[in-house]
């Protein structure tokens, strides 16, 4: 191969590299692209079922709102009124813990609320009590079902093997065990289906916030209802329920009215002040 054989050779090549680079940059850039296209395009039904999906995660932010309290104390020891059982490598049981339990790595102490479909098992179906339903102003109960109340005031309805059918919330006590959620989020903006009030200054209010304030100067949030608050905001928002379409209800008395809150709960409250007498937690959550 002679010289000039060589350069043209050298030079050919020099020439088609650019092209070759520039051509196969283009490819990556018309793949990126189309690939950018096809995850911004959806069909009516996939954007529909996105919005759901996005739907029920916010639900399901103040869903599962009630606290599994821990006591972090290490000398704690079972405490009937504070206590309802024990986390040992993170597995819950209810009773008091044996005693070669204590001192163990990852044992703690704690309160979980009770919920439908747990079975109060031994120890507490030989402490709660029966309660009479038409005194507690309770439905009445189905064959094999009996109404019992716990150590919080709260009302279970069991079957006879001890399995949780129904929870009424009815204590005096609840906010001890009640989850209050806080959205602490920057750019958190009112959302009448994520939030039902907010905080401000440590208080905490329900519904949106009146005037005008600064971001940093309140917090929305959900805190679920309980006995003996008043509906204000959601009074005429909350859906009315016709008792007759659900077992777990009763005739509500005069003036009197069932609701359903964002959150699925049911809540039996006077038509005109809006004044909470009963709770029925969400059985699906």
């Amino acid at each position: 191969m002679n010289r000039n054989t060589l350069l043209t050779a050298v030079a050919a090549v020099a020439l088609v590299s650019p092209l070759a680079i520039s051509s196969a940059s283009a490819q990556q850039d018309l793949l990126r692209n189309q690939m950018v296209q096809h995850a911004q395009y959806q069909s009516p039904s996939q954007q529909v079922q996105d919005r759901d999906d996005r739907d029920e995660a916010r639900r399901g932010d103040h869903r599962e709102r009630r606290e599994s309290w821990r006591d972090d104390n290490r000398d704690a020891r079972w405490d009937d009124n504070r206590h309802n059982g024990y986390y040992q490598n993170g597995r819950w049981t209810y009773g008091p813990p044996s005693a070669d339990r204590y001192g163990r790595a990852n044992f703690q102490l704690g309160y979980r609320p009770w919920a439908v479909g747990q079975s109060l098992g031994g120890y507490y179906r030989n402490r709660f009590e029966p309660v009479d339903y038409r005194r507690a102003q309770l439905r009445r109960p189905g064959r094999g079902l009996t109404w019992v109340q716990d150590d919080r005031g709260d009302f279970l309805l069991i079957n006879r093997s001890g399995r949780i059918i129904g929870v009424v919330i009815g204590g005096a006590r609840p906010y001890d065990r009640r989850q209050n959620w806080r959205d602490t989020r920057d750019d958190a903006r009112w959302d009448d289906r994520r939030h039902n009030g907010y905080y401000r200054n440590n208080q905490w209010n329900f519904g949106p916030p009146q005037g005008r304030y600064e971001r940093d100067e309140v917090v929305y949030g959900y805190q679920p209802w309980q006995r003996g608050e008043r509906l204000g905001y959601y009074q005429d928002r909350y859906q009315e329920v016709d008792y007759r379409t659900d077992r777990r209800l009763r005739p509500p008395q005069q003036g009197y009215h069932w609701v359903r809150s964002d959150g699925g709960d049911l809540l039996l409250a006077a038509i005109a002040g809006g004044l909470i007498s009963q709770v029925i937690l969400n059985s699906t959550r």
